[in-house]
């Protein structure tokens, strides 16, 4: 059964001051293979729904990973690289990491990280531009596609192992910690280990700067999908950097409705992380975490209006809808963790049952609606079973 929840956020909203700094897009702008990502408008579904526009920042074709976390990657290993071979961190260029004497520095090094795909990918895929290796671990319920995909990045070493998320990471930092020429690149900051995550949060700051320049007008709401919360904060510190409070767009937050670590911190409403325990299962693999990262925790809790959550149906809904676009909209090709953010829109403005949900939210006519399809067909198989005419979702 098809369910969607909304809470709305019990912390007072506080806009940070922050510095117009523009490093990352300094940075990608010296990368030779880098391009914008599209974003797609919608303006049939939109027509359909009753609102003004329906935004979709397509990442699948980021470097050609499939998802959105090479922009993250890349960045925050180009400033460990940078970093350990004495260079300026804040003004790194990619000819600057291509010099014999950096890549010497960067062959000795071996990054560390637990991931549930995406994001050991984007590590894989930054490693083998950058001259460096990874070593990458998977959670329990992690699917083997999602691990070939990574072993094919210059052979890679990757395990899937018996272990939820959060003890994958504990059993990656043990590793990371025995070997002298490890450096451990987690999407996800604890007391002690903040600042990679962080490098992590800004590089994904560049998707915001991409979106800002491909509108004509700034979006009225935006809907974030969340797994620890990296990428969440990396595009609120970008809104924020660049906006008044006064411009920036309602900001909700999605998650699975059986993984929703923070839902479950909102509503125990005493401003602490809160995390859900026990071996986790959701097709949204990308967002199939328990404890909100520590950096990223005070950024979404200071800034976003809204928590929702959606069941696996009105995901697979979501990506469907996507894949079989009205007139001519553009197709989108979204996984499960990709189309999550608009699988909640979509029910919540199709569904006349989810009016109140609609009005909660201050959607209306004149609403300008961004989402960001983090990932492209990452799982091939059920994405081809999900959005196929047989489907057992339609």
């Amino acid at each position: 059964m098809k369910t969607v929840k909304l809470l709305k956020s019990p912390f007072e909203y506080k806009a940070p001051t922050l510095n117009n700094d523009h490093e990352v897009v300094h940075f990608f702008d010296s990368v030779p293979f880098y391009e914008p990502t599209k974003l797609k408008n919608l303006p049939t579904l939109a027509k359909k729904l009753n609102v003004n526009q329906i935004m979709v920042k397509d990442e699948s074709s980021r470097f050609g990973i499939n998802s959105f976390k090479g922009a993250g990657g890349l960045y925050a290993m180009a400033c460990c690289i940078a970093e350990k071979a004495g260079l300026d961190v804040d003004n790194i260029t990619y000819d600057e990491l291509m010099k014999p004497e950096v890549k010497k520095v960067a062959e000795k090094i071996t990054f560390y990280t637990a991931t549930d795909g995406n994001h050991g990918r984007g590590i894989a895929w930054s490693a083998s531009k950058l001259g460096t290796h990874a070593v990458i671990k998977m959670p329990y319920g992690s699917q083997e596609v999602r691990a070939e995909n990574i072993r094919k990045i210059q052979n890679t070493s990757v395990e899937i192992t018996d272990k939820n998320y959060d003890d994958t990471v504990k059993e990656v930092r043990e590793l990371c910690a025995n070997d002298p020429n490890g450096i451990m690149i987690q999407d996800t900051a604890w007391q002690g280990y903040e600042k990679i995550p962080g490098w992590i949060v800004k590089g994904y700051s560049l998707i915001v700067d991409e979106l800002l320049h491909q509108m004509k007008e700034t979006p009225t709401h935006i809907f974030l999908q969340v797994g620890v919360g990296s990428l969440a904060a990396g595009i609120i510190k970008g809104l924020e950097e660049r906006m008044t409070p006064e411009e920036m767009p309602i900001i909700t937050i999605v998650e699975p409705e059986n993984v929703a670590c923070y839902y479950l911190s909102a509503e125990e409403d005493d401003g602490t992380r809160h995390s859900i325990h026990g071996k986790t299962r959701t097709m949204m693999a990308g967002l199939n975490c328990q404890t909100p990262s520590i950096d990223a925790w005070p950024v979404i809790k200071d800034s976003a209006k809204f928590y929702g959550t959606i069941s696996e149906d009105v995901d697979a809904q979501g990506m469907d809808r996507l894949s079989h676009p009205l007139g001519n909209d553009p197709k989108v090709i979204s996984g499960e963790s990709g189309a999550a953010s608009f699988a909640y829109v979509y029910e919540i403005l199709s569904n006349n049952e989810l009016s109140n949900l609609r009005k909660k939210l201050g959607i209306d006519k004149d609403s300008r609606i961004i989402v960001l399809s983090t990932e492209g067909d990452t799982d091939p198989n059920n994405y081809r079973k999900i959005t196929s005419v047989e489907s057992k979702f339609k």
